[in-house]
């Protein structure tokens, strides 16, 4: 590939078209010019920079390419349903945060190694994504109160307290995030609060909204339980399966309270702890809930023929 950019670079500029509108650009479109499609090469590195992409891309046919071979298609339900979920922006936020958290462990890990410890160099790079994807999730989570507004008000109206108080914690914790995210970059200033300071004070409401979120699924499984014993009690098997399906899920997300509650506490420094096993925390509270985000496609039963036998068809793909 580095001999092949070399040889294009040889190609004089009077056979290029785009050479003709040389007067019009500030900086040489194809060749010649460092940003160019086609720059001069000055080292092997350099060379192997500049054809990174082309090579990966070259991969990745490659590899479609064999699998188009083995499989006889070129898409799969498994591919599908990974860009299924990485389309959707909450999946893409909790995997996110996943690497967020991580980094924090991999910081705490650091800070109990010693300081002459070749590992250390990474600390200011750990640091720097871990700060770069808090700040990209906290940009995107513009707009994320709208779902819990219309929560509130129907709490409200069914005099339903505990929902209430928990919509109202958690849309002033996000309206509060967005006024962080206005004094980090300039467009408000407080003479009571630096930005961080305003953070840390914001994340004491996160907290207090992850013992109304436990609370809530504690009355969630109540109600499940006694669901559970009329159906049990009828011999509905699906409202069984369903009202099973429900406390498992609230014990779940009650591991996942836990752990964020837990969080919280450190990192608005109300408790100070490690980050390493902070971080591992996070990432699992994060996978939980990443996981509520995958949702993968159910095959069909294969459809036999009068013999017995499935279609050819099926069987491949089987």
């Amino acid at each position: 590939s580095s001999f092949a950019l070399r040889a294009l670079c040889l190609i004089p500029c009077s056979t290029v078209p785009f050479a003709q509108m040389a007067p019009f650009l500030s900086t040489p479109l194809i060749r010649g010019h460092n940003e160019a499609y086609l720059p001069i090469i000055k080292s092997g590195m350099h060379a192997l920079q500049v054809t990174s992409g082309p090579m990966i891309m070259v991969f990745l046919i490659g590899l479609q390419m064999l699998k188009k071979k083995l499989t006889d298609k070129h898409a799969s339900t498994f591919y599908s349903d990974v860009w299924k979920f990485i389309s959707k922006a909450e999946a893409r936020d909790k995997a996110g945060r996943i690497v967020q958290y991580a980094c924090r462990m991999l910081q705490g890990i650091l800070a109990h190694l010693p300081t002459d410890s070749a590992l250390q160099l990474y600390k200011p790079l750990v640091a720097e994504c871990q700060t770069t994807l808090a700040w990209a999730r906290r940009t995107h989570r513009w707009g994320k109160e709208m779902p819990h507004i219309p929560t509130l008000g129907k709490a409200i109206s069914n005099c339903d307290v505990l929902q209430a108080a928990q919509s109202m914690v958690l849309i002033t914790f996000l309206v509060q995030d967005h006024v962080y995210w206005l004094l980090k970059v300039g467009i408000l200033k407080f003479t009571n609060y630096t930005p961080i300071q305003w953070h840390r004070r914001n994340l004491r409401f996160i907290t207090f909204s992850h013992v109304l979120n436990f609370s809530l699924c504690v009355r969630e499984i109540m109600q499940a339980k006694k669901k559970l014993q009329d159906a049990e009690v009828k011999g509905n098997d699906d409202a069984v399966r369903k009202a099973k399906s429900t406390i498992f899920d609230n014990k779940r997300m009650m591991v996942r309270y836990v752990l964020t509650f837990i969080q919280m506490l450190h990192v608005s420094q109300v408790k100070k702890m490690d980050d390493w096993y902070i971080g591992i925390m996070g990432m699992i509270s994060s996978y939980i809930d990443a996981s509520k985000q995958w949702t993968p496609t159910i095959s069909a039963p294969p459809q036999l023929t009068p013999s017995g036998a499935m279609p050819p068809e099926q069987a491949r793909a089987a």
